[in-house]
């Protein structure tokens, strides 16, 4: 049994084998082709060959009819209306041309204008009087004047197959008169019989086909004269004959025969002549040429095989004996031998190659014992647990002691165990970590819990990466217990969670302090505002009321003058207590609202400036605190002043909108614009928000702002404050 498989399994069997089929394809191959061009040079041949008998058997035929056609159209020239008006004397003119009956086997007939026939030669019983006008031919030679070749029919008085050819018979003036016709039957000898009567090959034969009547006028298959050609699709090639197609094809017939067959047009007619020829015989010759080819190649491949199954044989004996000295080595434990070298051929140099590869294979197997023993000490002494598992089951391989000593397993009971016994993750999440570790070659970081045999849980962090060992590749886990650290990170997780709440309650003590700041600074104006207003404007309006009654008394003189003097500053002062009472706190913010003082605002901005301010305000409702309605009035104040001081603008706009919940107020201008970037956080003008205040306070309020200005196309600046919010801060 094992010479058996020795033998299956030679070398030499192999490439002989190999040879030979390479060699037998070869020879193969070469036959088919040399066959198949041998056929196809042949079909070529063969094909012209066919082509030009047909064609001139079709060149034939269209002379005969031509001929026939001639002859009846001098017979016709010769007849007018006198001797269609005298039957004796036509049947005797008709009797005087022994051509026409030679041309014509079933004589000839004339027949006058309404298609009776008035004279026929030879005489036929039953044909003169018969109205031929119904015969499509006779009917076009009277009614067009020309001469047509009839359809192939079954004669009404001769009752036998034939076809008639018609001339016009014409008086003087060229008028159409009459008709005189040859009749052809098929059924007798006839000029058609040289393609009915005589075979193409030994085989094959010839077809004349009607294409308009869909007709086989003759054939040498007799069976086939007068009937129907097949219907489309039966016969591709003479479908495709019938198209216009002329040529030569090869094709399986209506009958399901292949053969090769040429046609030729008969253009006096429109039929078609076609020439077939059994492919069985055509490349009869191909075939016995293929039958010698095999021969000759089967003996051939018999005898190579032979050949090279006894030379590889030769060759390859110091082979198969070093492949028996190493078999006898294999089978005790002693150290290899180099093995002998009997021919320095390239067997030989192969053989050296061994022997030079088996004192390698010496030097690596001391190397890897030296790297398994590093290997094993590092493993057992490493302080991290590891363990080796298999990517395919997840049993664990190998593991170390301090991996025991992490998990309380012993060596062997770990051994036993696979890794979704210990670890505290899905079988998806582990299978998802093993494909991107095979799929990527790298190495994999996560944190795990893992299962101790008492049933604990401890936190890890598990390195695993793929190694290869014992021709296995395996993955390799690293465990380092982070039990305390992760006590640590919850401790600080614990302290970062209280810190930032006391950040948040300090956040929100300074924020109520901002808002009572701002409160309380707008109260301070508010009643700054109101002492102006209530004190020193009642002390200059009684002042200018003393002045005004001492007018009379020194009216021209000097003290009178300096008395006007005098009034005249007390109304600038009284004019400065009222603006500066509006501009510390406008009444008409507190008594009316934002858009009232907003409109005020936009005509003293106009007044004091002369910088064209238009107001609008889509009318809805906006209920706003003290502190919010203050922010955004004093906003809008800053953004008007800083147009009309530094934007070099001839207009602005104020619009103020109700956007379902929120409020929108937006500053506009034409002016010079500026780069927003450079300027944010910077004073607008002393003793101004600033941007980056208008912002800080439209920010406390709940609010945004948004600045879209460029260099020499204007500015707008938006303010958004959310109206639910403000809403819930007056209910407060």
């Amino acid at each position: 049994m094992a010479e058996t498989r020795h033998w299956w399994h030679s070398l030499n069997r192999k490439i002989t084998f190999g040879t030979l089929a390479i060699f037998v394809v070869g020879i193969w191959a070469l036959s088919y082709y040399v066959t198949h061009m041998l056929r196809v040079d042949m079909e070529h041949l063969l094909a012209d060959q066919q082509a030009s008998t047909v064609a001139y058997v079709a060149d034939e035929l269209n002379h005969a009819l031509e001929a026939r056609i001639q002859a009846l159209e001098k017979v016709a020239r010769a007849i007018d209306q006198s001797l269609l008006d005298d039957p004796a004397g036509l049947q005797q003119l008709l009797d005087k041309q022994p051509i026409l009956q030679d041309l014509f086997n079933s004589g000839i007939v004339a027949v006058a204008s309404d298609g009776i026939a008035l004279a026929d030669s030879p005489v036929v019983a039953g044909r003169r009087g018969t109205n031929y006008s119904s015969n499509e031919a006779t009917r076009t030679a009277l009614t067009q004047g020309t001469s047509v070749i009839g359809r192939p029919v079954v004669g009404r008085v001769l009752h036998q197959p034939l076809f008639n050819i018609n001339a016009p018979i014409r008086d003087a003036r060229g008028k159409v008169i009459g008709a005189l016709f040859g009749v052809i039957n098929l059924a007798k000898p006839n000029f058609l019989d040289r393609i009915g009567e005589h075979h193409y090959g030994k085989s094959g034969g010839y077809l004349l086909i009607a294409p308009q009547y869909r007709l086989f006028v003759t054939a040498t298959d007799k069976s086939r004269v007068m009937q129907p050609i097949p219907m489309p699709g039966a016969n591709r090639v003479q479908d495709r004959r019938l198209q216009g197609f002329d040529g030569s094809a090869v094709d399986v017939n209506s009958r399901g025969e292949e053969i090769l067959s040429s046609s030729a047009r008969v253009p006096v007619a429109g039929w078609i002549v076609v020439a077939t020829l059994p492919t069985e015989e055509a490349f009869a010759p191909v075939r016995e040429i293929r039958q010698r080819i095999v021969a000759a190649t089967i003996l051939m491949s018999l005898l190579a095989g032979v050949l090279s199954w006894w030379l590889l044989r030769r060759q390859f004996s110091p082979l198969v004996a070093a492949v028996d000295s190493l078999a006898a080595m294999s089978s005790t434990i002693k150290p290899l031998q180099p093995l002998p070298i009997a021919n320095q051929d390239e067997i030989g140099q192969l053989i050296g190659g061994f022997n030079t590869l088996l004192e390698t294979l010496g030097q690596r197997e001391a190397q890897l014992k030296t790297e398994r023993d590093f290997f094993s000490a590092l493993l057992q002494q490493s302080s991290d647990g590891v363990f080796l598992f298999s990517p395919d089951d997840l049993a664990i391989q190998e593991t170390n002691p301090s991996l025991c000593s992490l998990l309380g397993y012993a060596r062997d009971e770990l051994l036993a165990m696979k890794l979704s016994d210990l670890v505290g993750a899905t079988a998806e999440d582990i299978r998802k970590d093993e494909r991107q570790i095979a799929a990527h070659r790298m190495r994999v970081v996560a944190e795990r819990n893992y299962r101790r045999k008492d049933g604990t849980v401890v936190a890890v962090e598990a390195s695993a990466a793929l190694v290869k060992t014992g021709g296995r590749e395996l993955i390799m886990v690293n465990l380092r217990d982070i039990t305390e650290r992760k006590v640590s990170e919850q401790r600080i997780q614990q302290l970062n969670a209280g810190l930032e709440l006391r950040v948040k309650e300090r956040t929100a003590q300074l924020r109520t302090l901002a808002g009572e700041l701002v409160l309380t600074e707008e109260r301070e104006r508010h009643s700054l505002a109101r002492d102006l207003h209530d004190d020193l404007g009642q002390v200059l309006s009684l002042v200018k009321h003393k002045l005004t009654s001492l007018h009379g008394c020194e009216r021209g003189t000097d003290v009178g003058r300096e008395l006007d003097a005098i009034e005249q500053l007390v109304d600038h002062a009284n004019r400065s207590t009222h603006s500066l009472t509006f501009q510390l706190s406008p009444p008409l913010l507190y008594a009316l609202g934002l858009v009232p003082a907003l409109e005020w605002l936009a005509e003293e901005i106009e007044r004091i400036y002369g910088l064209k301010v238009n107001f609008y305000d889509d009318g809805a409702p906006k209920p706003l605190d003290e502190m919010s309605r203050t922010t955004l009035f004093r906003a809008v104040r800053e953004l008007l002043i800083n147009v009309a001081k530094h934007a070099k603008a001839k207009i602005a706009e104020v619009t103020s909108l109700r956007l379902d919940n929120s409020l929108s107020l937006a500053v506009s201008d034409d002016g010079c614009g500026f780069d927003y970037q450079d300027s944010v956080g910077m004073a607008v003008h002393p003793g101004g928000f600033g941007l980056l205040n208008v912002r800080e306070r439209i920010d406390f309020i709940g609010g945004q702002m948004h600045v879209d200005s460029r260099l020499g196309e204007g500015t707008t600046i938006a303010l958004t404050a959310p109206l639910a919010a403000l809403e819930v801060k007056v209910t407060q």
